[in-house]
């Protein structure tokens, strides 16, 4: 998987490429560039393999289109916490070596050579998924149609923020991100309409395996699903496995079983291996093999229900199968979405128990019915009608997110604590004896593993201009205008509300931040009675000084080898090595760790 990485940020006045995917946002849109040429600013550097670039706002070039620009790459920006969310790292196994955004309008230019076979079908792959995405935001105008957008077609581009956050804390946020759900949806749509269709004539429905035909019309339809939705590594797990119960099916095996999780593991590991630290595989593979567990123990445990009973009954059984379902789910990705995200949605079962239904037998056979009758052009029909439904999910995740308490706030897991959930909870879902119980006591210690966390102390940007305090259970941060981003990170893994900035601090009657012209002092007791000292250099006049007085130093320059030796000191050549420093109150010294390290 290796490719050329930038080494540094740098502008290109003259650079060109072939443009292989568009993703288009209100603002503009952001391309990646294949074939570069960076001209004469790039002659004896490495060129990397793909870019990444941030177009203005307007028109933007086709998928296969050269183009040639000015823009601003700097290399994929590393995590802005320990342990975080590293986009170079996912960047790396993607082949993208550096991202950025464009100085000038982009302009057509000629292709160096005829696309090959390969190529030819991918443009026409992507340039559908964008013609179809478009049309359905045509059909149905404003936040409906990049709703809908985003469940048929995987663009989520047109979907606001606000939108966004209210289905993350809500719980429904994976209605937006293409996977199971959705490509499970579409197989059962397709697989129940052609089977009825089929049932209708008798003869056939006699003698003919109509359930067979009807499950290889819907692994067909699957497969055309995973094409306009852009064959993203969870679409394809999430196809694998659909898949696999439809080949069982057309194949007379049992359609659901721990194994067939496991096949699928296996071969998506295979694939993509990077994918097991990732918090898609890990949340839907968590998912996957609980919901499989209890479905094993259910049917095995003679738990087979009446099929005769009424409609009351079957409604209120599948109430509870939702609520249920809901309830192993969640609790299989909570620790997963409190290690990587840092939050969980405590009334989850309340928003899926109403929003899953109308998803699944409106939304999405309206919006399926769309793409059928798309090529005649009455595709605003059918997403007319799917546009109230979508109303109404959206009108339950902002109400679920705005009760008192919506969302909680959690640190991260420990490396150790997460291998025990992971450990713990596969031992209790493979087994089917008694014994299975065993991994119940490591899933409870991997959980109470934040517990052995300290509370980081002081933070220090990976430049020397941003740094926060941990104060009175609160993040005080040196300005709330730099980087926000950033500050989002550290908000999300000390699991700590904002208190405010520098200024904030010192006007509390008992403040631990001095400063002055020449920089700040922060002065905190220990958990063993000692005084810890963390000095904030602005000004080089107060290098020697601080270096003398202070535990810890943020300098803004390298001093001269003969200060600071005796005392730590954070130099900005520290800062762009290592990049975000994180200082934790431990004996006998004040403990560090750094993302570089991490």
């Amino acid at each position: 998987m290796a490719a050329p990485v930038l080494e540094r940020a740098q502008v290109y006045p003259g650079m060109s490429g072939r443009v292989a995917a568009v993703e288009t946002f209100p603002d503009g849109a952001r391309i990646r560039l294949k074939d570069l040429d960076f001209g004469w600013r790039g002659r004896g550097d490495p060129v990397p393999e793909v870019v990444r670039i941030k177009l203005r706002a307007g028109a933007y070039p086709g998928i296969g289109d050269r183009v040639r620009l000015m823009a601003r790459l700097s290399p994929p920006p590393r995590p802005s916490y320990p342990g975080a969310y590293d986009f170079a790292r996912v960047a790396w196994f993607d082949r993208l070596g550096a991202v950025g955004f464009s100085l000038s309008d982009w302009e057509k230019v000629p292709r160096l050579s005829e696309p090959d076979l390969w190529e030819t079908a991918h443009i026409a792959i992507q340039q559908t998924r964008m013609d179809v995405s478009a049309a359905l935001q045509a059909a149905l105008p404003g936040i409906r149609g990049g709703v809908m957008a985003a469940l048929l077609t995987g663009d989520r581009a047109a979907v606001p923020e606000p939108i966004l956050e209210d289905l993350r804390q809500s719980g429904l946020a994976h209605l937006l991100a293409i996977s199971g759900l959705h490509i499970g949806m579409i197989a059962l749509i397709v697989f129940v309409t052609l089977r009825f269709l089929l049932a209708l004539r008798e003869s056939w429905a006699r003698d003919r395996p109509i359930k067979k035909w009807a499950a290889f019309g819907a692994l067909i339809a699957s497969f055309g699903y995973l094409l306009l939705s852009g064959a993203t590594v969870p679409t394809q797990r999430a196809f694998l496995m659909t898949g696999l119960v439809l080949v069982a099916v057309l194949t007379d095996r049992q359609a659901i079983s721990m194994r067939l999780v496991a096949f699928a593991a296996m071969v998506v590991l295979l694939i993509a291996p990077e994918g097991l630290i990732g918090p898609s595989f890990q949340l839907s593979f968590a998912a996957v093999i609980a919901l499989v567990a209890v479905y094993e123990s259910y049917r095995f445990g003679g738990g087979k229900q009446d099929g005769a009973r009424g409609w009351s009954r079957k409604a209120a059984f599948y109430m509870a199968a939702v609520c249920l379902t809901t309830v192993i789910a969640g609790a299989a990705t909570a620790p997963f979405a409190i290690h990587h995200f840092g939050r969980i949605a405590h009334y989850s079962v309340l928003a899926n128990l109403v929003a899953v239904p109308i998803v699944t037998f409106w939304v999405m056979p309206m919006g399926l019915l769309s793409l059928l009758v798309m090529p005649f052009g009455l595709e605003a029909w059918p997403l007319s009608a799917a546009g109230w439904g979508i109303d109404a999910v959206l009108t339950i995740a902002h109400w679920v997110a705005t009760l008192p308490g919506a969302t909680g706030h959690l640190p991260p897991m420990t490396g150790w604590g997460l291998i025990c959930v992971t450990l713990g909870g596969l031992w209790a879902a493979i087994w089917r004896h008694r014994w299975r119980y065993l991994g119940a006591p490591f899933v409870i210690a991997g959980l109470a593993s934040p517990l052995s966390q300290p509370t980081p102390l002081v933070l220090f940007h990976e430049t020397t201009d941003q740094a926060a305090i941990i104060w009175q259970g609160k993040l005080w941060v040196q300005s709330t205008r730099r980087d926000k981003f950033t500050l989002s990170v550290w908000q999300e893994k000390t699991a700590l509300p904002l208190g405010g900035d520098w200024q904030d601090l010192m006007a509390l009657r008992e403040t631990p931040l001095h400063c002055d012209p020449l920089g700040c002092s922060l002065n905190i007791t220990l958990s063993d009675g000692r005084a810890g000292v963390f000095a904030f250099t602005q000004d080089p006049r107060a290098v020697a000084e601080d270096c003398l007085q202070a535990d810890v130093t943020r300098l803004p320059i390298v001093p001269h080898p003969s200060l600071c030796r005796e005392r730590a000191a954070i130099t900005p050549a520290d800062l762009y090595r290592d990049g975000v420093h994180v200082f934790y109150d431990s004996k006998p010294a004040l403990g560090v760790e750094t993302v570089e390290a991490a």
